[in-house]
């Protein structure tokens, strides 16, 4: 059988090492029934599985360093790995744009495929159908017919001798027109299939359900890639970290997903190959697939449709012939009128059938189904095979862009922190800085968000060194009187002066005797329980 000429991308992936788990070259024919076969495939599979496996150890030890990494980094330092993310997510764009391109062209191709089958499938049943048809008026209409019955009656020339060579020749017009008929129920059977054959029809309502699912769930997963990758090119810009936060997580997911699906379009791309290195060769040696087999795997000659067909066209005209002779014969035997309207009537009924018969044989010839077989094979190992192999370069490249951009996000979120909320200095600052002791007493020291006065830590040490309070006036180290500096404190009805502690930060003025270093005289051991209004206004005085 001839074979089409070959597309050098078939070749490039029939090419590819067919090895077994021993790592040793097995055979390349396609046959999905041998184990052998089948294992090389999967072998050829695992290979973006392993890429796989190491993406993921490589990003785990990755991510492990980084999290381990806590240094501050200024935020102009985070440009590059920015710029990397947008140049990369917008390549990683071109890459699924041509996984698009490649899955499009798959459907159309997988669709020529199903168009060229409904055609093959039609065509089987129109021979069917027209050729129950034939069998249907050749029995009623000629076998059933009204001459064995005119026949019975006596001629008006009595001749036994012509009388029994009618009705023989009568007789060979029935015989034949019944092998006419027995051959057309041959064809009626080959055409109908059993339980046990595996029908086009079915083959055919199989795949165009899984194409159905296939095409927009792949069209989908590719889709929601770009929407990450603009998710990514948005928060890249924006610096924002829930966008790059979601882009690490779902990107993870995408990654898998990309892989995996490159193995499964890496062994299906080299099947495919396979296949159309021989195409007739696998379809032909599907023996449940009978429609193929009786229509496109017999030779010119052989087609047991197209045989079947001629032969009940040779009795047909083995009929017309008795027929012929019988006209002949009854013409002088019965009245012309009668027996010529009868005959002729059989006659225009052979012819019919014959007409439709030759139709039927050309219809059923193998160089007319071998178009709609040419169409499909084209579809599949032209444009099918194509769409596949951009799809498997698309999901590699994808893979790869997105494991490193994974890396490369992670890397950029976790140091792009948010805004740090307001750090009080003063719990952390000294008490008395560097050089307090050579400052002025009276000059304020700032700490955090309060202002000091140095004349207040002069008094604090004061008591903590047991010093006591002077009520009413007092020298420059007690608080109230005259005191150079001093910070006046009323009480508001006794008009006792109470010491104060230096507070900074967070710190009230009604700490418990026990955390000083002294314990001090007067209501509340000289300190406010709370921080009271009046405790705020002697601050305020004291700051402006």
């Amino acid at each position: 059988m001839e074979q089409p000429a070959t597309p050098f991308l078939v070749e490039l992936l029939h090419s590819v090492p067919h090895i077994n788990i021993t790592l040793h070259r097995v055979n390349d024919t396609f046959n999905p029934s041998s184990t052998v076969y089948i294992e090389s495939l999967g072998i050829l599979a695992s290979i973006p599985a392993a890429l796989l496996i190491i993406s993921l150890v490589f990003l785990l030890l990755y991510l492990l360093t980084r999290c381990c990494d806590r240094k501050p980094r200024k935020p102009k330092s985070h440009g590059c790995q920015k710029c990397t993310l947008i140049f990369f997510a917008i390549v990683c764009c071109a890459s699924i744009g041509l996984g698009l391109y490649g899955n499009d062209d798959l459907h159309n191709g997988v669709l020529q495929i199903f168009g060229s089958g409904r055609k093959i499938e039609q065509l089987i049943l129109n021979v069917r159908n027209q050729t129950e048809m034939v069998k249907q008026n050749l029995k009623s209409k000629v076998v059933l017919s009204e001459l064995e019955a005119k026949l019975e009656q006596p001629p008006q020339l009595y001749n036994q001798t012509a009388l029994y060579l009618l009705q023989d020749t009568v007789k060979m017009v029935k015989d034949n027109t019944t092998l006419a008929i027995n051959a057309l129920e041959t064809v009626v059977y080959l055409t109908r299939p059993s339980y046990s054959d595996l029908t086009l029809k079915n083959l055919l309502d199989t795949y165009e359900f899984y194409e159905e699912l296939r095409w927009p769930a792949t069209l989908g997963f590719l889709t929601f890639l770009l929407l990450l990758c603009i998710i990514l090119v948005i928060g890249a810009t924006r610096s924002s970290r829930c966008a790059l936060i979601f882009f690490s997580v779902c990107g993870l997911l995408a990654v898998t997903v990309c892989w995996l699906l490159s193995g499964i379009y890496l062994a299906s791309a080299v099947a495919l190959g396979d296949f159309c290195m021989k195409p007739n060769d696998y379809i032909c040696s599907q023996q449940k697939l009978k429609d193929v087999q009786y229509t496109y795997c017999s030779s010119v000659g052989t087609n047991r449709y197209v045989l079947r067909l001629n032969e009940s066209k040779d009795y047909v005209d083995r009929a017309k012939e008795s027929l012929e002779t019988a006209t002949r014969i009854a013409i002088d035997l019965y009245p012309r009128f009668e027996m010529s309207s009868k005959i002729n009537r059989l006659n225009n009924e052979l012819d019919d059938s014959k007409r439709q018969l030759i139709a039927l044989s050309a219809m059923a010839d193998r160089r007319t189904v071998m178009e709609h077989y040419a169409d499909a094979t084209r579809g599949l190992c032209e444009g099918g095979l194509l769409g596949l192999t951009l799809m498997l370069l698309a999901s590699l490249i994808s893979a790869a862009i997105l494991s490193l951009l994974v890396c490369v996000d992670s890397h950029t979120w976790i140091y792009l922190t948010k805004k740090r909320p307001y750090e009080d200095k003063s719990e952390t600052a000294p008490l008395f800085p560097a050089g307090a002791a050579s400052a002025s007493p009276s000059a304020p020291i700032n700490s955090g968000t309060m202002t000091v006065n140095r004349t207040l830590l002069h008094a604090q040490a004061a008591t903590s060194n047991g010093t006591g309070l002077t009520h009413g006036g007092g020298g420059g180290g007690g608080i109230g009187g005259g005191g150079g500096g001093g910070l006046i404190a009323s009480s508001g009805r006794n008009g006792t002066t109470h010491g104060l502690r230096g507070a900074s930060g967070h710190h009230t003025l009604g700490r418990l005797p026990s955390h000083a270093s002294g314990h001090i005289a007067g209501p509340n051991n000289g300190k406010y329980a709370t921080l009271s209004k009046q405790c705020k206004t002697l601050e305020s005085s004291d700051f402006y």
